[in-house]
C-alpha cells in the first residue's frame, strides 16, 4: 500500500517535469517563428558551443541571453527553460545525493494524508492547551504522546478515554499528523463503520470479500478506531470480530489507537473480558482517561 502511494507521488513529480518541459518547448517553437529571434538564439548556441570547446565563458554570451529574454519579452512568450516547481531537484524526486527531495516528501504526506480518512489534521505545536482546566497535566500528556508517535512503538495500543468534548479528536489529529510526518499509513474509522463492516462479513457468502472486509483493519499500518463502544453492538459479531482485529494487531505489532467514552470497567461491561484485557494489558497498552468538562462549549 506504502509503495502504491510513493509511486503516485513520483508520478506527479514526474508530471511536474514533463508539463515544464513540454511548456518551454512550445514557448520555443513559437519564438522560433520570429526571424530577429531565431538568429538571436542560433548566434547564441554557436557562441555556447565554441566556449565549450576551450573551456571558457565570456561576456558575450551572457549578453546574447540578455537580448533573447528581452526578444521573448516583447514577443510576449514565456520562458524556453523549463520553469521547473522545485529549484532543488528540478522536478526530479530525487536530490543530488540520491535521497527524497522535500517536494517529493510533502507529495508523499498529502497522499499520506488522503488515504487516512482525516478530514483535518492538526500539530502538537499549535496544540491551545489553555482551554484545559488543568493544562500542565495536558501538556505532559501531548508531550508524552509526541514522543510514542517518535517511537519504535514499544507498546503498541493506546486507549484514550474520557466524555464528549474532553480533546479526544484533538489529541487523535495530532498524533496522526505526526505520525504522518514519519511517513506512516494511518487509517482512521469510527466504531459505527467498522461494525457496519463486521456486519457485511458475517453474512457474506463470498469467501474473499468477507476477508477483505476485515483484513484492512488488521493489515492497516497504523489504526485509529474513533469512539469505541458507540456502535451498535451485537455479541455474536462485534466482540469477535473486534477481538480478532485487536488480536492480530497484537501479535503483529501493528499500533492501534482508540478512542472511547468508556471508562475500562464499562468497557468490561460493554464487551467482555477478552476485549477488556487487550485494551488494557499493561505489557502492551498506554491507558489514558481525560478529565474535563466540554472543551467546545467552553471555546463558545
Amino acid at each position: 500500500m506504502k509503495s502504491t502511494i510513493i509511486e503516485k507521488a513520483k508520478k506527479i513529480i514526474k508530471n511536474r517535469r514533463y508539463k515544464a518541459e513540454n511548456q518551454a518547448l512550445s514557448n520555443k517553437t513559437l519564438a522560433y517563428n520570429d526571424d530577429k529571434f531565431k538568429s538571436l538564439y542560433q548566434e547564441y548556441v554557436n557562441k555556447m558551443i565554441e566556449n565549450a570547446k576551450v573551456n571558457k565563458f565570456d561576456d558575450e554570451v551572457e549578453k546574447l541571453k540578455t537580448a533573447l529574454n528581452k526578444r521573448l519579452r516583447s514577443l510576449d512568450i514565456g520562458s524556453i527553460e523549463p520553469q521547473y516547481s522545485c529549484a532543488t531537484c528540478k522536478d526530479l524526486g530525487l536530490t543530488s545525493d540520491g535521497k527524497y527531495c522535500h517536494c517529493l516528501i510533502d507529495e508523499i504526506n498529502k497522499l499520506l494524508v488522503q488515504e487516512s480518512g482525516f478530514i483535518e489534521l492538526e500539530d502538537f505545536k499549535d496544540a491551545n492547551l489553555n482551554l484545559f482546566s488543568d493544562e500542565s497535566i495536558m501538556k505532559k500528556l501531548y508531550e508524552k504522546m509526541q514522543k510514542w508517535c517518535n517511537s519504535k512503538f514499544e507498546k503498541t495500543l493506546i486507549c484514550i478515554a474520557g466524555q464528549t468534548g474532553v480533546g479526544k479528536t484533538h489529541l487523535i489529529r495530532c498524533m496522526a499528523n505526526e505520525l504522518i510526518k514519519r511517513h506512516k499509513l494511518v487509517l482512521l474509522t469510527t466504531s459505527f463503520a467498522m461494525h457496519q463492516d463486521f456486519v457485511k462479513s458475517y453474512a457474506c457468502r463470498d469467501a474473499i470479500e468477507k476477508q477483505n472486509l476485515i483484513t484492512k483493519y488488521i493489515d492497516a499500518e497504523i489504526l485509529f478506531i474513533d469512539d469505541l463502544g458507540t456502535e451498535l453492538r451485537n455479541k455474536d459479531v462485534t466482540i469477535n470480530y473486534l477481538y480478532q482485529i485487536l488480536n492480530e494487531r497484537k501479535i503483529n505489532r501493528r499500533p492501534t489507537i482508540i478512542t472511547t467514552n468508556l471508562k475500562m470497567d464499562e468497557i468490561l461491561s460493554y464487551y467482555d473480558e477478552r476485549i477488556s484485557s487487550r485494551i488494557a494489558d499493561k505489557d502492551n497498552s498506554i491507558c489514558i482517561y481525560i478529565e474535563g468538562e466540554d472543551l467546545r462549549l467552553k471555546n463558545k
